[in-house]
């Protein structure tokens, strides 16, 4: 038993990984700063470090550097990082094996209901609603 949870836990690792690089790879035809920011924050949220100071370190520029030049693309980190929470979160929230409480937990939120009131935001419904619709479409 605990072998077939351990090959299963690396196997949804696997697939996530593999999610979130294909998101990323998505935005490595483009080259904008809000780009590369939102490259960097995905993979960020892997490790549960989507801040920031996290991005600038990553990212070698100063947090000063980093405002100013999205504010020069008509955005700020927080659009983009709540434009990569809410992509990555169809993304997971398609894939069944996993469940919400674990989606808001792989996009950095503290609970299920911040990352509820952050999804019903997004796409005016709440993740649950989301992912009844998705798997009524493919069936």
């Amino acid at each position: 038993m605990l072998g077939t949870l351990q090959n299963d836990e690396i196997a949804m690792y696997r697939q996530l990984t593999e999610q979130a690089d294909r998101y990323l790879k998505s935005l490595y035809e483009q080259d904008n700063i809000a780009v590369q920011l939102k490259r960097m924050l995905a993979e960020l949220l892997e490790f549960g470090e989507a801040n920031a100071d996290a991005a600038c370190r990553a990212l070698r520029l100063s947090r000063r550097t980093l405002q100013r030049r999205l504010k020069a693309e008509k955005t700020s980190f927080q659009k983009v990082l709540h434009e990569v929470r809410a992509e990555l979160a169809i993304s997971y929230l398609r894939d069944t094996r996993i469940k919400a409480v674990e989606v808001s937990v792989l996009l950095g939120y503290s609970d299920i209901s911040a990352f509820t009131t952050a999804f019903k935001s997004w796409y005016d419904m709440p993740p649950v609603e989301y992912r009844q619709r998705f798997l009524t479409e493919i069936t």
